[in-house]
């Protein structure tokens, strides 16, 4: 009984939690103003710290500047029709500059800009070369404005790359009259009507067996085909979607009179197809003489041509 009573003498007692015990006696442990401070620092490791620092900055401008990592050769590799100089002047790098300062990807953009250049990569090679590799536009057509003597290649894209040297195989178009264009031109408007003129050229042979010399823009947007032997192929107006899809029922057309024209006699003036379904042709023989000029009369300046 005296044990069990006991037992519930302690039991009645509250715990004290660890916020309800007494604080520890004796010493006060507290941080001392001192040891807050910052460690005093030396003035002789300060002033070591700031020359570190000052030869870390001279180095790395002589390393970005100096002759170590300069740019000492520029290796281009695919370009036909321009020159190393243009093409490293284009992408913007000089011989003397650091490969270290080199933006492989600006100056991958800067060489997209140029006319000639279709695609590029430009990579940096320590210590001091750097490698431009460019895919050119290829030009399949030869353009002149009017009775220019001046021909212009021309990519797929229709776009002017520059001045043609030798023509050879390439579509000719003679576009309409006017100053001749530039580098970046767009004289045709669509490179799909380019692509029209290429694939004719290739395709008139095997269509009626004869050659294109060469197609006519004019300023009205009317497309002329003139073959070789000197006659004409009017397809009329190729300006809108819808007037350029009706091309290919126009060769149609020019095919099946082929039994009925003799397309490789030297009388064939033109074939006319703009209306595909009933195409006419003109003969030189048949063409009526121009009127006589009246005695002491001026003549006439010659109308501009008047688009429909």
């Amino acid at each position: 009984m005296r044990f069990r009573r006991r037992r519930s003498l302690f039991a009645s007692r509250p715990r004290r939690g660890l916020e309800q015990s007494e604080p520890l006696k004796g010493q006060l442990w507290t941080r001392s103003e001192q040891a807050l401070r910052e460690p005093d620092v030396h003035w002789a490791w300060r002033g070591l710290a700031a020359g570190v620092a000052v030869l870390e900055t001279v180095l790395l401008g002589w390393l970005w500047f100096g002759p170590p990592l300069a740019i000492s050769s520029i290796e281009v590799q695919g370009a036909q029709h321009m020159t190393r100089a243009q093409v490293a002047r284009g992408a913007g790098l000089i011989d003397g500059v650091s490969v270290l300062s080199v933006d492989a990807e600006s100056a991958h953009q800067r060489l997209l800009n140029q006319t000639w250049v279709r695609t590029a990569t430009v990579v940096p090679q320590l210590p001091g070369s750097v490698v431009i590799r460019v895919s050119e536009w290829q030009p399949i057509a030869a353009y002149h404005a009017g009775k220019s003597a001046k021909v212009f290649f021309l990519s797929d894209q229709a776009v002017v790359l520059g001045a043609a040297t030798a023509v050879g195989p390439l579509v000719d178009v003679q576009g309409p009259a006017g100053a001749d264009p530039r580098a970046g031109d767009r004289p045709l408007g669509d490179p799909q009507l380019l692509t029209a003129m290429v694939n004719i050229q290739r395709n008139l042979p095997a269509l009626i067996g004869q050659d294109v010399a060469g197609f006519v823009f004019d300023s009205c947007g009317d497309l002329t085909l003139v073959a070789k032997r000197g006659w004409k192929v009017y397809f009329g107006r190729v300006l809108t979607p819808e007037e350029f899809s009706t091309l290919p029922s126009k060769l149609t057309a020019l095919k099946a009179i082929a039994g009925s024209v003799n397309y490789a006699s030297a009388d064939l003036d033109y074939v006319n197809v703009m209306n595909p379904s009933e195409p006419a042709v003109g003969f030189k023989s048949k063409a009526p003489p121009p009127p006589p000029p009246t005695p002491g009369a001026t003549p006439a300046p010659t109308p501009a041509a008047t688009c429909k």
